[in-house]
């Protein structure tokens, strides 16, 4: 099955984006508080994603 690259969940990506699984600590109207980003301030976020066991 091809898929594109964005929708590859494999940790072999083949683009420079990263993959981090953070803890949610809490939602505020449009924001999301997390622990363990890997990530400057003001980085983008381009997809959350539910963590699953089998992908960490």
């Amino acid at each position: 099955m091809k898929v594109g690259v964005f929708a590859s969940r494999t940790p072999d990506r083949l683009t420079p984006i990263a993959i981090t699984n953070v803890d949610l600590l809490k939602i505020q109207e449009t924001t999301l508080y997390v622990k363990g980003l890997d990530a400057v301030d003001g980085t983008p976020v381009l997809d959350i994603k539910l963590g699953m066991n089998s992908y960490r």
